[in-house]
């Protein structure tokens, strides 16, 4: 069998999955071609002019939390836009899909979810379109197509929202996290082991701060450490600019001896670093989140986007994290009390038992593959 698994180019969040599970798709025997959604339409510069517009988001969040919410709750634009695909790459879409020939389509972003969906109706064409929600605890009303095959979702929040929206409740089903292969896979538990393949120091608390693929976060918590009296390891990861480094270089300067920083920047290792970690802070993305239950590592929250704002819910009502949405010093006397008081740490450790997300990109790779059978 052939699938076809569509995302966007706009981050990580919606890339990962969206390779995770066609990685398993060909573990498991079969073909699977990955394939970026403005790419398969052919208008890639409009690709373009979206992830420019997904980046300008981002680095301004007033302007982010105004349109996303709009976006998800009073308007469904999808439908005007989903009728301007069908009436104009109509006949792109057919001759690709004819070329490529799948037997299921699996998708990760709003996007091919609705366009896809409503094209393959349009032709007339006997290809089941699945969708992955990668935003994981909730979903905005963009996504809601009812003529889905299925809408996976990984938690019962998630879904209950969906339906809500409008989702037909006969397509919905909770469905395992595809976690990247990478995560998946990794065969070191410890933290001693982690920071000994890392060259950090063994015995000592360890915060890794993390500005994700886009290097994006505010210097506030490390600018406050200054204020920690016993020995603190740090570990600085993303995709950032020299710029950016320089500036991190600066404030590190200035912190005291018993502070040591590393700036580390975007690396392959970021799941041994995790594991390295007592603590991982940043600003709020799925996937960092979603890799943190499943490696137990508690999460900071220091800066959250409208988009992923209920995940902020789901880690303090499971009790494993802590939203601190551009608060220094809540972000501190957390930092603080966690060295201070090791229980906090211990306790906290137990809670991830009690989240009911179940994991594995080969999991739902299978449930692909039974749709077609």
């Amino acid at each position: 069998m052939h699938f076809l698994c569509v995302y966007v180019d706009g981050g990580k969040g919606h890339y990962i999955p969206a390779k995770a599970v066609q990685e398993q798709l060909i573990a498991i025997g079969h073909e699977a071609t990955l394939i970026e959604f403005f790419d398969l339409f052919k208008i890639k510069w409009i690709g373009r002019i979206n992830k420019k517009v997904w980046r300008l988001m981002l680095r301004s969040p007033k302007i982010e939390n105004n349109l996303s919410k709009h976006n998800d709750q009073d308007s469904n634009g999808m439908e005007i836009a989903s009728k301007a695909v069908k009436f104009c790459l109509k006949r792109s879409f057919k001759k690709t899909i004819k070329k490529l020939n799948p037997d299921l389509i699996f998708t990760t972003h709003p996007y091919p979810d609705v366009f896809i969906s409503e094209m393959v109706d349009k032709l007339g064409l006997n290809i089941p379109v699945t969708y992955y929600a990668t935003d994981v605890f909730s979903a905005p009303v963009a996504t809601i197509c009812n003529k889905l095959t299925k809408y996976y979702i990984s938690t019962r929040e998630g879904l209950e929202i969906v339906k809500g929206l409008g989702q037909a409740e006969s397509t919905l089903e909770l469905a395992p996290f595809p976690l990247q292969k990478s995560c998946a896979e990794n065969t070191i538990k410890s933290k001693a082991e982690a920071r000994r393949l890392l060259n950090l120091k063994e015995d000592i608390f360890t915060l890794q701060i993390n500005y994700g693929g886009e290097g994006l976060g505010t210097n506030s918590l490390l600018k406050s450490l200054e204020y920690i009296n016993t020995e603190l390891q740090v570990v600085i990861l993303g995709g950032m600019k020299e710029t950016t480094k320089d500036s991190l270089r600066l404030i590190s300067a200035k912190l005291p001896e018993n502070i040591h920083v590393h700036i580390v920047g975007f690396t392959d290792k970021v799941n041994l670093y995790a594991i390295a970690s007592d603590i991982i802070a940043g600003r709020a993305g799925i996937n960092t989140i979603l890799e943190a239950f499943y490696l137990r590592r508690p999460f900071l929250i220091t800066e959250l986007v409208y988009t992923v704002k209920a995940s902020a819910a789901y880690i303090e009502k499971y009790n494993v994290g802590w939203n601190a949405h551009l608060d220094p010093e809540k972000q501190f006397e957390i930092i603080k009390s966690c060295i201070n008081d090791k229980s906090i740490l211990e306790s906290m450790d137990k809670n991830f038992d009690l989240i009911p997300i179940e994991y594995g990109a080969d999991k739902l790779a299978k449930r692909l593959i039974d749709l077609v059978k």
